[in-house]
């Protein structure tokens, strides 16, 4: 029986030679055990097209427009087996689909078998608000699709939603759906890309792509709940044992090394690793026990793919998330936070690690820090510390400090993955704002200032 392929773009996408030559190599693909017959047909591989450079549209119409086109090429018959390939934005129409359409009667069969992301910006893009950049908006000739960027921005409101509906496996494991996490790893060095990086470094980031970076690219990821007004211990919500691999021979996009552009009609697989790798995801059976043509063995086989990769590059790195709120989940946009370690003397020092920050522009609550883990000082304590300011002297809030042993920070910082820390900094009301006299009060009456301070008694 033939199974059914759709491949999804990303964003700013408008012809669909960017899926390079991949669905000729399914077309080809014979697996293992099924040697005189062919997996995929090629007219049972479907090429999406999708709009991303209107301002007005967002994700989440993309996801009501995905499932609308798979429901007319499925004919509605939601027990016809199929697998879905995405690339770059692609990744986070797919995961919000997966959440609010692909319910009901449609996971009856369970369909949908593996689905591959190719340098998927689970949590978001550097590039993302240079996409709404003047220049960017010319070179297009109009519009860029605002509130797509909005959610590719780092540390998105919207990343951090999708990242809600994922703790759920509900969602997604329980549907029997197999995700594989792959991304390019590698930026080039020549003397035009080390001229061209001191005019947009956001593109030469090490770590990254050239577009994702490497921890945002990976669906294995944590959340701390610091609640500033609590001494117990932080809250803690994980996703593991996602296939995960980053690649040192691929970059983003591009015909000569674009992990999915440098796919031609020609590429051996044996010779081309994401191709490889792509058509291994492809033959896993969510039956097959560990080992070959099971999810394990493919866990196996991107765990090596990374550490060759770790081995070549600069790194590793880690990402951090933060959304400041106050207890009633409001957010809180003014607010500092040190990232430190303690010295030898005891003494307070700010990390050497930490290579980028980024305040969203658009959910300016929520902050990003790219840490580089071989900067990571040894052999220390560490320390997070937060503050905000309400603006007012009659409001506080409840700042405070977490601290780790270097043990400790090695749980917070995971190579490769990206932390979310939800700081909840209680907002408390002071004296001067609001109180009463009694009626025999002797001082009564009372004058008071703005800042409700006394002024007179009379």
């Amino acid at each position: 029986m033939t199974e059914r392929v759709f491949l999804i773009h990303g964003w700013s996408v408008e012809s669909t030679t960017t899926y390079a030559a991949l669905h000729h190599q399914l077309a080809k693909f014979s697996p293992t055990d099924r040697q005189q017959e062919k997996k995929f047909q090629i007219e049972e591989i479907y090429l999406g097209q999708y709009v991303s450079l209107d301002d007005n549209v967002e994700v989440r119409d993309l996801s009501r427009g995905l499932d609308s086109a798979l429901t007319e090429r499925l004919k509605n018959e939601w027990d016809t087996p199929f697998h879905v390939i995405t690339h770059s934005t692609g990744a986070l129409v797919v995961r919000h689909w997966l959440t609010h359409h692909y319910v009901g009667s449609k996971v009856d069969g369970q369909p949908l078998r593996n689905v591959i992301f190719l340098a998927g910006p689970h949590f978001g893009s550097r590039l993302a608000h240079h996409g709404r950049s003047m220049v960017t908006e010319v070179f297009k000739g109009g519009p860029t699709g605002d509130r797509i960027l909005n959610a590719l921005e780092l540390g998105s409101d919207f990343s951090w939603q999708v990242a809600d509906d994922w703790f759920d496996e509900a969602n997604w494991r329980d549907k029997g759906v197999l995700p594989y996490c792959l991304i390019g790893d590698r930026i080039p060095k020549g003397l035009k890309d080390r001229l061209a990086a001191k005019i947009l470094p956001a593109h030469y980031e090490d770590g990254s792509d050239q577009v994702i970076r490497v921890p945002a690219g990976n669906l294995n990821f944590q959340r701390y709940v610091f609640d500033l007004a609590s001494s117990d211990e932080p809250a803690v919500h994980k996703v593991e044992g996602i296939a995960f691999c980053s690649l040192w021979k691929y970059v983003h996009s591009g015909d000569k090394d674009g992990i999915l552009g440098s796919i031609k009609a020609r590429t051996s697989p044996a010779k081309h690793q994401a191709l490889g790798l792509i058509l291994e995801c492809l033959q896993v059976d969510r039956e097959a026990p560990n080992g070959e043509r099971s999810y394990g063995g493919v866990l196996d086989q991107f765990a090596a793919a990374t550490i060759e990769t770790m081995a070549k590059r600069k790194g590793p790195f880690a990402q951090l998330d933060f959304r400041f709120r106050d207890q009633e989940g409001r957010p809180v946009d003014d607010y500092k936070i040190v990232i430190g370690y303690v010295d030898a003397e005891g003494h307070d020092r700010p990390s050497g690690s930490v290579t980028h920050t980024h305040k969203n522009k658009v959910d300016p609550n929520h902050f990003t820090a790219l840490v580089d883990l071989s900067k990571l000082e040894a052999d220390v304590n560490f320390y997070l510390e937060f503050s905000a300011d309400p603006h007012t002297p009659l409001v506080g809030y409840m700042n405070g400090r977490k601290e780790f042993s270097a043990n400790q920070i090695q749980n917070v910082l995971r190579p490769n993955e990206t932390t979310q820390i939800d700081v909840i900094v209680g907002r408390v009301s002071k004296g001067e704002l609001f109180r009463f006299f009694a009626g025999d009060d002797p001082r009564l009456p009372v004058r008071w200032n703005r800042a409700g301070e006394i002024e007179s008694e009379e």
